[in-house]
Order: C-alpha cells, then structure tokens, then sequence
C-alpha cells in the first residue's frame, strides 16, 4: 500500500474531498479515553478531534499527508502525535477507546489477508468497550460494467470537475480507476491512477464476523439515515 496519485497533493486532495467531520466528532467524544484515526489524510479530521479536547493519535502510510496534517495542527495550535505506519501492521503504544477508519481508507487493502491483518491490528488496539468506527463506498452495481474507454462524470468540486474511466476485476472485486481533472482554462491538467477493493453489503458482515467484531450499526449516510439498498456508503459501528 505504497503512496500514490490520490495522496501525493494534499492541497488538491483537500479540494476535491470536502471534510465531513459531525459524525466522527460525535463518535470520537462518546466513549471518552484516547481515539485513533487510521488513513488520516491531510489531518483535518484528527485535528478538529483535537480541538475539543479529545487525546488522539494519527496513522498514515504517505510521507507527504503526514507533513500537510502536521502543518494543520501547528497552524491549529494543537499538538497531534502522527504517526508514519502501515494499518496492516499495527504496532503502537497501549490501546485506544475508539479507533476510527474515514473515508474508503480500507478500501486500499486490496486482499482479504490485508483486511485480516488490519483488523486483527484493530483488535489488539482497541481497549474493553471501544468500538471501531469506518466508512466505505457502496457503489452503483451498473459501475462495474461500464466500457472502460469511456469518460464519465464523477465529481464537480468548486472549479474543477473529475470525469473518469474506469474497469473492474470481477473476481479479485477491484476497480482500477483513472481521474482526469479539468478546468475551465486547463482541461485535463492532471491524470490520477488509484485502485480500490469492492467490498459488498453481506460479504463486509462475514469479514467483520470472521475478525471477530459485531456490527452494532450501520448507517447509508453520515446523517445516520437506515442504510438500504440506495445508500451510497456503508457507515459503520463495530464492537468486539
């Protein structure tokens, strides 16, 4: 799980990625104790966590996400402890109340044994009563079958628009996409190559079963509305 196109910018990857923080913050603050937040990004999650108040620690793999998250909390006059680490093989200080996994972060691991590997590494860190807290896309079935020389729509984020091509490995269940980012003046001015596992509804119950974690909720959207057969992403609360 190397650095690639999608975490090499992180000024550009916090324009095309708004923040969405209410739900973290909320789940953060429930359990009190320490929070762990895997596949930080840019920091302004772990960093808006920090601010009210709440001991957390940030992980992430990109050298250059580390160094824009840290400018965050000094900016934010806040002191983070971020740590450079791979979420497939955990090895940190003492154990944590609430560890947190935002934005597709799991959809990176691309097999099942680094889905094991990673929630095993969740286990050993998550103190008596926490509870593990992530979100992963449910996409559209119709995604999977799109002719992959085709541009489509993704994405409108102030002035730039993201159209992409896209194929999808039926039997490793993995989408290899390419963006191509536009604006009005520059079309095209920048081409992103990443690759993302699909983890379907009931198959993501018996891999959280299997780790040893009972889904205590899970939600279509982080207004905490049912998750159902439209829902476009799987927010979910999980306990040991």
């Amino acid at each position: 799980m190397s650095e690639n196109d999608l975490y090499d910018d992180p000024e550009l990857y916090d324009r095309l990625f708004p923040a969405t923080e209410q739900f973290y913050l909320e789940e953060a603050g429930k359990r009190g104790g320490r929070v762990l937040e895997l596949g930080r990004g840019t920091g302004r999650l772990t960093v808006s966590i920090a601010q009210s108040g709440i001991d957390i620690v940030g992980v992430d793999l990109s050298d250059s996400m580390l160094e824009a998250a840290r400018r965050k909390a000094r900016a934010a006059g806040v002191e983070v402890p971020f740590v450079r680490a791979d979420m497939r093989d955990l090895s940190l200080d003492g154990q944590f109340e609430t560890i947190l996994i935002p934005g597709n972060s799991l959809l990176h691991l691309l097999s099942n044994e680094e889905l094991k590997r990673c929630f095993a590494g969740v286990r050993r860190h998550l103190a008596p009563g926490g509870r593990l807290v992530f979100d992963i896309s449910k996409w559209d079935m119709s995604r999977y079958a799109r002719d992959p020389a085709q541009r489509y729509p993704v994405i409108t984020q102030g002035d730039i628009t993201v159209e992409e091509t896209s194929s999808y490995d039926a039997a490793a269940q993995v989408r290899d996409v390419v963006w191509y980012l536009s604006t009005a003046s520059a079309s095209d001015f920048r081409k992103i190559e990443y690759r993302l596992r699909v983890i379907f509804p009931q198959e993501l119950l018996l891999l959280l079963e299997t780790a040893g974690f009972n889904l205590e909720a899970r939600y279509g959207e982080f207004t905490r509305e049912p998750f159902g057969a439209s829902s476009r992403r799987q927010v979910c609360i999980c306990a040991v």
